[in-house]
């Protein structure tokens, strides 16, 4: 049923964005200096409930098997610095810095580059959003099972893989407002927030679905995304991938995308 009136939502906000395109571009006259503001407002309000529909059609996709995962050979360094490009106006808005520590001697990993893309993209996404002042580095690294396990790759995760024995890490640390323990677990809930602001400033309050969302994803391409953080000591998150495409000498008997994705999702 979500799924099906996404669907249908979807055509009229297209609409509404469409047309109030055509009237800052001018198609229809020239807005008087009254009225720009409130078609700025129409259209950061119309993008922002887009944005949503989009969120809960993959979250009703997800819950209901649907979600496809498109595997490919992904060369991630250049993919990060690609994404890492896409935020750039987000974090010069906001005066923070960025830094990229990458390993120097990262494989090609078989994944689906869209779902990964959204997942950094909410990550970084959500690390500016909670960060005033400071910096936020993107980590990669690549590690043994054993080093992995050390570094909290939970145990469930390395089992559904068999005798798979080299994991990606990628990180996300902020130096921002932090999350108390008893928070941690419910930031991944659906529509779940902390200290998420007054409910009139929606479209900066967000909709508490990017980091379900990315965790869900993140099981689906046969991996998993923990946090640790504390209150005023900024967080980390780390998105473990499985590396198992043919060229990194993993094993070939790892079982596919997607598959016991609904294992972690009870």
């Amino acid at each position: 049923f979500v799924a099906n009136v996404s669907h249908e939502l979807r055509t009229p906000l297209n609409a509404i964005v469409g047309f109030v395109d055509l009237l800052r571009e001018g198609v229809y006259g020239e807005l008087g200096p009254r009225q720009v503001k409130p078609v700025e407002r129409i259209e950061a309000s119309a993008n922002h409930l887009r944005h949503l529909v989009d969120q809960i059609l993959d979250l009703a996709k997800m819950a209901a098997g649907r979600l496809d995962v498109h595997a490919e050979s992904l060369d991630i360094r250049p993919f990060i610095l690609d994404v890492a490009s896409e935020v750039e106006s987000l974090i010069s808005e906001k005066s923070l810095g960025l830094s990229l520590a990458m390993s120097g001697s990262l494989p090609r990993i078989k994944t689906d580059p869209t779902h990964l893309r959204q997942i950094l993209v909410n990550l970084i996404g959500n690390a500016i959003k909670y960060t005033d002042a400071g910096s936020i580095v993107v980590k990669t690294r690549i590690l043994r099972t054993d080093a992995a396990l050390v570094q909290g790759l939970p145990q469930a995760v390395v089992t559904l893989h068999g005798d798979l024995e080299t994991w990606l890490s990628i990180q996300v640390i902020d130096s921002g407002v932090g999350i108390a323990k008893a928070d941690q677990e419910r930031v991944f809930e659906e529509f779940e927030q902390v200290d998420s602001g007054p409910r009139t400033d929606s479209p900066h309050r967000g909709t508490g679905l990017g980091l379900a969302i990315s965790r869900r994803l993140s099981r689906l391409l046969g991996g998993e995304l923990i946090l640790e953080s504390e209150p005023g000591k900024g967080s980390t998150f780390t998105l473990w991938l499985p590396v198992y495409d043919g060229s990194s000498g993993a094993s070939q008997n790892s079982p596919p995308l997607g598959e016991n994705a609904g294992f972690f999702n009870r």
